[in-house]
């Protein structure tokens, strides 16, 4: 009896070791965490490349400019002449406004009056645009005067016309063949190619 009794009891903690250490595993495995999975890195998303930005095309400068009177396109009594602005420089540069003109004569400066617009020809226009002159290419303004003389005013014959461009690039200097009477001159901004109106 004795001996039955300690072999059960021996068989009991053996049994018990035994689920003691299937538990412990279990336990053990329960409480443990499993070691995350390694995740790629997010690689980085391609950008475009920024594109470098167009130059800034500069206002035209006398020094890369000359002027030339162009054609006419004149009634009776009242002349209207293209004047041409050529870009003589490598780069393109623009010009916006209205140019300031003044008449030489060979003894020196004329005196005249210069409004901004045009004298009754609708076909020239009195808004100012911006203009890209080409290297190489080349813009125009109106201008008009009248050859008829009123009363006794005079109608003084200049041989060239010194043309200030606008936006500060200097003073350029045109032959001119022009007389207008009373001094008055009617000038258009810069415009796109050089036909007359």
């Amino acid at each position: 009896m004795t001996r039955r009794h300690g072999v059960g009891v021996a068989l009991s903690i053996l049994a018990g070791l035994l689920l003691a250490g299937c538990g412990g595993g279990h336990a053990a495995s329960k409480g443990s965490k499993p070691s995350p999975s390694a995740r790629p890195s997010p690689s980085a998303s391609a950008r475009p490349t920024p594109s470098p930005s167009n130059a800034t095309v500069l206002v035209c400068q006398a020094t890369a400019m000359t002027a030339s009177q162009g054609q006419s396109d004149s009634a009776a009594g009242h002349i209207v002449y293209a004047f041409v602005l050529t870009n003589t420089g490598a780069q393109p540069c623009t010009l916006d406004g209205y140019p300031a003109v003044q008449l030489v004569a060979a003894n020196g400066s004329l005196s005249t009056t210069q409004s901004n617009g045009n004298d009754g020809v609708t076909s020239v226009s009195t808004t100012p645009e911006l203009v890209t002159i080409a290297a190489g290419g080349s813009a125009s303004f109106v201008l008009q005067y009248s050859d008829v003389p009123t009363g006794i005013e005079a109608c003084p014959a200049a041989t060239q016309l010194q043309i200030v461009l606008p936006g500060g690039g200097g003073t350029v200097t045109a032959s001119a063949d022009i007389d207008p009477c009373g001094g008055d001159l009617y000038v258009s901004p810069v415009r796109a190619g050089t036909a007359p109106p």
